[in-house]
């Protein structure tokens, strides 16, 4: 992989998905698995010059993505399709190129960005399901609400949602999020406008999954995951709704918000650009496997 020049003319935006499972997130690392690196040895093994490939997004390790979005400089000009299928061909099962568009060469999607969407999984149940256990946060028995039957196969069983939604109002709107963002990210800007936080029980026609969506225009790292950890901490009743609005503000610390959920839960959904420098329009967006949320 060879840094930008000049003689790399030719602009890249791909749209792209991965099952973040078995990767240390999107961002390279000498001798680790990563989203960037393994797309960036793919165009290697294409006898493309190239400049580094520049995420929109950069999941963390574990975490997937739908609708990720990246661009780079190229020395040769390859057609969309050449690009999807050559691509596609060299990358690895758990990544796959949805589409790829011409752009300006130096166009970086990570400062166009009006919007994200994630989706968090959460599946409750007596016992674990072994078939969902890369996408979804399992919350098992002991988690179970005491205020209802036995019945223990549904979300409501083990998740007050009329507390988590009253919570998840307050996070709506723009607000300093400080308290909801690893204790290491020290950046100064802490400041995020959230546009949607919904739930959703009976995800996918499952009545013990629950998606959580939210949608906002940047967040920090582990900022959803402490959210949703947060919403889970709310709805097994060790905080209340009303704890929320003291999370948000100048003087708010880490401590004073909820867990951090696990990775595998969460996934980046698709990314809304403000602008796009190339001809034409930007990507349409993927399909998904399910409608928006949107209760």
């Amino acid at each position: 992989m060879m840094g930008e020049k000049p003689s790399l003319m030719h602009g890249v935006c791909l749209c792209l998905g991965y099952d973040g499972t078995d990767f240390h997130g999107w961002q390279a690392q000498p001798g680790l698995r990563t989203i960037q690196g393994m797309i960036e040895e793919a165009i290697d093994e294409m006898g493309i010059e190239h400049s580094q490939v520049r995420g929109c997004s950069r999941t963390d390790a574990g975490v997937h993505a739908l609708g990720q979005i990246a661009s780079f400089a190229a020395a040769i000009e390859v057609p969309r399709e050449g690009w999807i299928s050559g691509l596609n061909a060299r990358l690895p099962e758990d990544i796959v190129i949805h589409d790829a568009r011409a752009c300006f060469r130096r166009y970086n999607p990570r400062f166009h960005a009006a919007h994200k969407r994630y989706r968090y999984l959460i599946r409750c149940g007596p016992r674990r399901d072994p078939m969902i256990r890369r996408q979804a946060w399992q919350l098992g028995p002991s988690g179970m609400r005491k205020d209802v039957g036995p019945r223990g196969d549904r979300v409501e069983d083990y998740l007050d949602l009329d507390a988590m939604r009253a919570a998840a109002a307050f996070f709506v709107g723009e607000h300093d999020f400080r308290a909801f963002r690893q204790s290491g990210d020290q950046r100064e800007v802490v400041v995020r406008e959230m546009r949607q936080v919904s739930l959703c029980p009976g995800w996918g026609g499952r009545p013990d999954l629950l998606a959580v969506e939210i949608v906002g225009n940047s967040f920090m790292k582990n900022m959803v995951r402490i959210m949703v950890g947060t919403l889970v901490d709310i709805g097994r009743g060790r905080l209340s709704p009303n704890d929320v609005p003291g999370m948000l503000g100048e003087q708010a610390q880490r401590a004073h918000a909820g867990q951090t959920a696990p990775p595998q839960g969460l996934t980046l959904v698709d990314i809304v650009l403000s602008r796009f420098d190339g001809p034409g329009d930007a990507f349409d967006r993927p399909t998904l496997a399910e409608p928006l949320c949107r209760s």
